[in-house]
């Protein structure tokens, strides 16, 4: 690609960026949630947050647009429900595990990512009864 070429894409690049940064709602891949700031809500309504921000959509409730959850309906063809936040068997521990390191086509989420405070309240948030 040449010098022009080069410096066409860098502006496309720039001009998006900044028309991002002014639209009036956030975009979910670039938004960070505020759920570990704990003087904002219950751990559970911080745990719903992250939940809405980093695992809604693959885990939301119907299996259309949401392949974690159309996975866990085959895998455990109706013996649990499919939705996460349905179950009821659900450990702190093991929301834990399977965020930390992932499982199947689900990747890993890093601290950077799902910071330890925000995990600890999506767990209490997965596991309320």
């Amino acid at each position: 690609m040449n010098s022009l070429g080069l410096t066409a894409v860098a502006l496309l690049v720039v001009a998006a960026s900044a028309a991002a940064q002014d639209a009036p709602f956030p975009i979910a891949a670039w938004s960070r949630t505020t759920a570990a700031i704990e003087d904002r809500g219950s751990t559970v309504e911080r745990g719903a947050a992250v939940f809405n921000n980093w695992c809604s959509a693959c885990h939301s409730r119907g299996p259309q647009n949401a392949p974690g959850t159309s996975s866990l309906q085959i895998k455990y063809q109706g013996s649990v429900p499919a939705a996460l936040e349905d179950r009821r068997d659900l450990t702190p521990d093991l929301v834990k595990f399977f965020v930390r390191n992932g499982v199947a086509m689900m990747a890993p989420f890093r601290k950077t990512e799902v910071s330890d405070a925000d995990l600890t309240a999506l767990a209490a948030y997965l596991t309320q009864r």
